[in-house]
């Protein structure tokens, strides 16, 4: 497996310190931190001091036919992946990658969680467009939500989260790109006794949610270690409705005497 940072022509990442070189998060000084979702997902790819696919994640593949030994072509941290037509519209995946397990070519997003939030509901979103001037926002989120549920925006899509709508949109749209049959958004989930709990059953709130809200997936529950059944989008002008997505969720159990022996 290669991985590089940033797009699929960078740097190429050995470890976890060219990882932090090559492809850092926004805040590196704020974000880069111990127990935190970005150092955390470097760290669970970077055990045994070289990149390798953590258990978690080769484990929760194994557990379907069409995404068993999947094996791992090019991967990309920090990977900006666009999702709409406007300027901007651009997904920075913590990481992507793809390759080809035993029946198909796949393609996979990883968001990278701690306890930090998906980011402000779609309705806050709206409201926040409507107070600034020549603002593409609000065709933005009325793309995404077509794309994704169906319709344009109402009261029932307004309490989800923005962010999980472009993650899944630029992972149909990644599949699309490498001609893969399957996209999968991964939620990788990093717990410790240093997290708030309250925010981490908040977010498991808002992605079942979200989850459900989807058609196809109305009564599915996303357990851990598990991929929903792969749906088709209904899709828009940049969201492809031909290719098949999942949604995946795995969770690390990260120590606090990791680094003491």
């Amino acid at each position: 497996m290669k991985m590089t940072g940033k797009t699929a022509a960078g740097c190429e990442i050995t470890d976890l310190e060219t990882w932090k070189k090559y492809a850092p998060p926004a805040q590196r000084e704020i974000h880069w931190q111990e127990y935190r979702s970005a150092k955390e997902l470097a760290n669970a790819w970077c055990r045994k001091s070289k990149v390798c696919s953590p258990k978690e994640f080769t484990d929760l593949l194994s557990k379907r036919a069409d995404t068993q030994s999947f094996k791992i072509e090019q991967a990309v941290a920090e990977m900006q992946i666009k999702f709409d037509q406007f300027p901007g519209g651009r997904r920075n995946a913590d990481l992507a990658l793809w390759g080809q397990s035993k029946k198909k070519k796949i393609a996979i997003t990883v968001e990278a969680k701690a306890d930090e939030s998906y980011g402000n509901t779609i309705g806050k979103m709206v409201a926040g467009a409507k107070k600034k001037k020549k603002s593409n926002i609000e065709e933005r989120i009325s793309q995404l939500s077509r794309g994704i549920i169906g319709r344009d925006v109402d009261d029932s899509i307004n309490p989800l989260r923005y962010q999980l709508f472009h993650a899944l949109a630029a992972t149909a749209v990644l599949a699309k790109e490498i001609n893969a049959r399957l996209g999968i958004l991964v939620i990788h989930e990093f717990v410790s006794l240093n997290i708030d709990f309250d925010k981490l059953v908040e977010n498991s709130n808002d992605l079942k949610l979200f989850v459900q809200a989807i058609p196809g997936w109305e009564n599915k529950s996303l357990k851990t270690g598990r991929l929903l059944t792969p749906i088709r989008l209904t899709g828009s002008d940049y969201i492809p409705k031909d290719v098949w997505v999942s949604i995946g969720k795995i969770r690390t159990l990260v120590p606090l005497n990791r680094n003491e022996n």
